[in-house]
């Protein structure tokens, strides 16, 4: 037994036992992984700004409440009102499917990871748009109503890519070959229709503005239709400030007089339109009150 020693015995309370500590690094890397991934998720996407859609302009471009264009980030739908372009096959679809889903709503709008990219080059809001946890602009691919737009790299690239993938392997929507070539067909067909206007006493669109204040029927194509709220316009070009632009209008208080939807009905048929015509703005047109003054022309 030893009477003296230079080590001192301590009480199991007094040995202090170091805390282990996640290296900072660590911890940044774990953060870095978790933003890189791209869940597409109402909680992953930025802090939303919530707005009213007073319109939609086409099935990716929308107004807000304060008169602000949106523009929807990642996706390309078909062409509907470019003036410069002819309606392409299936843009009218995707237009009618985002009125559906976000017209008069409150929408989410969140800005992509990358906040540098805010506007377009067109003074338009670049966003991603959710309604609870609807993902609009991933949907609108996903059921084949839009490409994915990989021109430029966004949050959701690969995602989107795949979306539109897997739309195109299923043939939905814009992908189905099938009903694409019978739409196109049918377009063509109204457009030879077209070519007998002059006949069965009718005149041609572009002769309308010799006859202004005259009773006529124009036999024109429908090439562009739009309805503003206020009316409905039926365009003979498909820029509607063309000196030669034909314009059957009607409007809101009369609309109820025709069918359920005059700018989705009437447009790329091949159309008579009677009554007196007038001006507008240097162009001819024809205001339409009854449904009679309007006939769909079907075969030569």
């Amino acid at each position: 037994m030893l009477r003296s020693s230079k080590f001192k015995i301590l009480n199991p309370k007094q040995i202090l036992i170091p805390k282990i500590q996640t290296p900072l690094i660590v911890v940044s890397v774990l953060i870095s992984a978790l933003i890189t991934v791209p869940f597409v998720s109402l909680s992953n996407a930025q802090s939303c700004d919530y707005y009213v859609v007073s319109r939609v302009i086409d099935g990716d471009t929308f107004e807000i409440s304060d008169s602000r264009k949106i523009r929807l980030i990642g996706i390309d739908t078909p062409e509907t009102v470019d003036p410069r372009e002819d309606v392409q096959w299936f843009g009218r679809e995707a237009s009618k499917k985002l009125k559906e889903w976000i017209s008069d709503k409150k929408v989410c709008l969140k800005k992509d990871i990358d906040e540098t990219k805010d506007t377009d080059k067109y003074g338009r809001l670049l966003r991603y748009v959710w309604r609870d946890k609807f993902f609009v602009n991933a949907e609108l691919v996903k059921q084949g109503y839009a490409f994915a737009y990989t021109a430029y790299p966004f949050q959701y690239m690969e995602d989107f890519r795949r979306y539109e993938k897997q739309a195109r392997g299923n043939n939905r929507g814009l992908w189905d070959k099938t009903k694409q070539e019978a739409w196109e067909k049918e377009v063509e067909k109204n457009k030879l229709l077209v070519k007998t206007c002059g006949q069965d006493k009718t005149i041609c669109p572009d002769d309308a503005r010799k006859h202004i204040g005259k009773y006529k029927t124009v036999r024109f194509y429908a090439a562009k239709s739009y309805d503003s709220g206020n009316a409905v316009f039926l365009n003979s070009k498909n820029d509607f400030k063309d000196a030669d632009n034909f314009t059957a209008v009607i409007f809101k208080e009369d609309k109820r007089k025709f069918s359920k939807d005059p700018a989705d009905y009437y447009w790329g048929k091949t159309i008579d339109v009677s009554g007196k015509i007038s001006e507008k703005e240097g162009r001819a047109e024809i205001i339409l009150q009854r449904q009679s003054q309007i006939k769909i022309l079907r075969r030569f």
